[in-house]
């Protein structure tokens, strides 16, 4: 083949056209410009197939468009074809998937802030998701959130802002406050600092709570309601239960709960089996804590900024009278 495309110019063309497409096709992530590039690559194949005596439009039902050029064998030639066409449909298929959706994620470790099309303000915590759609500050403000976040949302009444976790959903005109909403915690806390939200709890829509500055609402994460009436009942019993409305008391422009968004680490009279899991998503590393109901029940409070983690379990040790040994990215707490 080699010695083929050497002797023949028109085919050489042809073969580096090829190579200009399979590279734009399954090479690293390429820009809008180098996709376009692609497209244009796939059409002076088809037409210099077609200047060789094909004529016409190809027809996609027709077999003799897998045969590229004689040159070419034929079993190579349908492989080309339907590698590149298949690829060219899931391309465009994910291509209006992304169109659809906007998903913005952190790691473990990894803070971010951005800023949402309608111009609020999002800062998002280790190991968090926000995903929202297309339409999002243009037909409706509607977002769904997985993990801790901030909220400086920005005023639009005629468009309130709607944040769906697995336990809640907050609607919200214009203010500020943050959710911590993780999958593997206990509780969905929604503290608010400035302004008024409505927090629903979902699956229950009798459970509508209105938040008033420096009020947070702690709701036990869990499922659906039962089927039956009487389990109906019970359930609700025991959510409201599990449903905590407090005052906050700060001492800064932003309570506790949302320091995190200036780079502070803050425990504020929170159990050790709790603490573990803040490390472990502020430093992306894995805290096991080994002992007794006691042992992980007992409270820590402590602000901690710009410190190592190796910093800041020694200080947790002298508070806690606990060992702990770090060996790569595991730390294990022990009596």
């Amino acid at each position: 083949m080699s010695k083929w495309l050497q002797d023949n110019e028109d085919d050489r063309a042809l073969a580096s056209q090829i190579d200009e497409l399979f590279g734009l096709e399954f090479g690293p992530g390429r820009t809008d410009e180098e996709l376009k590039s692609k497209e244009k690559s796939w059409e002076r194949i088809m037409k210099s197939r077609d200047a060789d005596g094909g004529g016409g439009q190809p027809q996609p039902n027709k077999p003799r468009i897998f045969t590229w050029r004689r040159f070419i064998p034929l079993s190579v030639a349908s492989v080309l074809v339907l590698c590149v066409g298949g690829s060219y449909y899931w391309m465009s298929a994910r291509k209006a998937v992304q169109a659809s959706e906007n998903i913005v994620g952190t790691e473990k470790g990894s803070r971010s802030k951005l800023t949402l099309p309608d111009g609020s303000r999002v800062w998002l915590n280790g190991d968090s998701r926000i995903t929202y759609g297309a339409s999002f500050g243009k037909n409706d403000r509607e977002l769904t959130l997985i993990g801790e976040a901030y909220f400086d949302v920005a005023k639009d009444p005629s468009r309130p802002m709607i944040i769906k976790t697995a336990t809640v959903t907050i609607r919200v005109l214009g203010t500020a406050f943050n959710v911590r909403a993780y999958p593997d915690e206990k509780t969905t806390a929604t503290t608010l600092v400035q302004g008024k939200v409505q927090v629903s709890v979902n699956h229950k829509e009798q459970l509508s709570y209105v938040l008033s500055p420096d009020e947070k609402l702690i709701v036990q994460n869990e499922s659906g309601l039962p089927e039956s009436d009487s389990e109906q009942q019970r359930k609700v019993e025991t959510v409201l239960e599990n449903i905590t409305k407090i005052k906050i008391v700060r001492t800064d422009s932003i309570p506790s709960e949302a320091q995190w968004t200036r780079n502070k680490l803050v425990f504020v009279n929170q159990p050790l089996h709790e603490v573990a899991n803040i490390l472990s998503r502020w430093y992306g590393v894995s805290v096991i804590v080994e002992g007794d109901d006691d042992m992980k029940a007992r409270q820590y409070t402590g602000i901690f900024e710009n410190q190592s983690i190796q910093s800041v379990m020694e200080s947790l040790q002298v508070a806690g009278s606990f060992s702990f040994k770090m060996k790569n990215d595991t730390i294990l707490i022990v009596p």
